[in-house]
């Protein structure tokens, strides 16, 4: 049986030693994303439990640099339904709409609540919604939403021919009646005896493949190294 000896191939060694620079960084960005995944669970799970506070006071925070993404709030105010804004989604996997109506904010801007998720079947409950002289609304504060590449490659604008928007900006929704809008809105949890829209509806389980996806790329670099080894040996 012959004896193999190693034989350097400057092409195949630069070609490799690239390649195998990007696998390494991308395995050890999967194992930031994971650190990063895993602190966002562990504040989220913490701060959906918190007392709620005033609405105000979150908006005055996240306009300083905070986040405050999940944290509850509460609001009180007249729900003006006749400005009803309608984003197409869907809960557990059937389609339909989130209505988002606005309410007074602290400096007199819109504060868009989304109260929660009515299927296509449900459209009649959605227009049965009372104006509430005054009422409370208790829910979880979030940013308006901003989707990023790719996704935002494939997310239609504005809306459709039906009038559903698709996406949860505020801003949108105000400017449709020339009014204003603060860019942030709230989760509305459930109301007693409301079925539709049906409220407390915020997704709270995050999808955490990091590991995986690392462990992948470190995979991925190893079987170079072991190809750049077997094509380096020569007889």
């Amino acid at each position: 049986m012959g004896a193999y000896r190693f034989q350097f191939r400057p092409v195949l060694s630069v070609v490799s030693v690239f390649a195998l620079a990007i696998l390494i960084a991308l395995g050890f960005w999967q194992v930031r994303r994971l650190e990063w995944k895993q602190g966002l669970i562990a504040q989220v799970e913490t701060r959906v439990n918190a007392d709620p506070i005033p609405f105000a006071e979150a908006m005055r925070r996240a306009e300083a640099g905070e986040n405050m993404e999940y944290t509850p709030v509460t609001i009180s105010g007249r729900i003006d339904r006749d400005r009803v804004a309608r984003v197409f989604g869907t809960y557990d996997g059937e389609p339909g709409v989130y209505v988002f109506s606005p309410i007074a904010g602290p400096s007199g801007e819109d504060v868009f609540v989304n109260e929660g998720f009515a299927p296509q079947t449900e459209t009649g409950a959605v227009a049965d919604l009372p104006d509430d002289e005054e009422t409370t609304v208790t829910g979880l504060f979030r940013y308006a939403e901003q989707p990023t590449p790719p996704a935002s490659w494939f997310q239609p604008e504005g809306k459709s021919a039906g009038g559903l928007w698709f996406v949860r900006d505020p801003a949108m929704f105000a400017a449709e009646t020339g009014a204003d809008a603060a860019p942030y809105y709230i989760d509305r949890f459930a109301v007693d005896g409301r079925d539709w829209p049906k409220g407390g509806t915020t997704r709270l389980d995050f999808n955490n493949r990091h590991l995986e996806y690392a462990l992948t790329w470190f995979g991925l670099a190893a079987t170079l190294i072991g190809v750049w080894i077997a094509f380096s040996l020569k007889k």
